[in-house]
């Protein structure tokens, strides 16, 4: 079978005066802007995500504080099988007395709950659970977005906790809400 290919095909495709194409550079260009793109599209989805979350939190957060000024007793009832532990622990403090720590010192957990590397209410932050009746040490303050946090280190956990939690000596930041110290 003879060749297709003609000498004159080879010159208006490849020749000094064929139409150009773009190259290399604008084949790199064309993959960044792909790639950029695409990052966008990702970022942008997480972002939508962790917004869709945190709005979930507060409105579960507020529909909690609401239920406990109106019903303590039984939503903290109810709450306890339902809520969060930060949500039940806005709920009691708002039922019950605040347990605002009077200054940095010694303290108790007073309701169990996270332990966080940072103070920021995020599942990538948490260290482990604190109990009520652990003993700590209040170590800094620090008010982020209108909440109260401590960075604690947990002396002596208490002796009737109901599952695992950190380990003594461990150190993390904690919701005001959760703890109640003394000078």
């Amino acid at each position: 079978m003879p060749s297709k290919l003609r000498k004159e095909d080879w010159e208006k495709l490849f020749g000094p005066h064929a139409p150009r194409r773009g190259g290399p550079l604008q084949a790199l260009g064309t993959v960044l802007l792909a790639l950029l793109l695409i990052g966008g599209l990702i970022a942008g989805t997480q972002f939508l995500l962790r917004y869709q979350a945190d709005r979930q939190e507060i409105a579960l957060a507020r529909a909690t504080v609401l239920a406990a000024t109106a019903f303590p007793q039984a939503t903290a009832t109810a709450l306890a099988r339902t809520a969060t532990v930060e949500a039940l622990a806005t709920a009691r403090a708002v039922a019950a007395q605040p347990t605002t720590p009077a200054g940095l010192g010694l303290g108790t957990v007073t309701q169990g709950g996270n332990l966080r590397r940072e103070p920021a209410i995020d599942d990538a932050n948490v260290l482990g659970l604190i109990w009520p009746g652990d003993q700590i040490n209040l170590l800094e303050q620090r008010d982020v977005a209108g909440q109260t946090w401590y960075r604690i280190q947990v002396t002596t956990p208490a002796a009737d906790r109901s599952g695992e939690g950190v380990a003594a000596g461990t150190q993390g930041w904690a919701s005001a809400l959760l703890i109640a110290g003394s000078q």
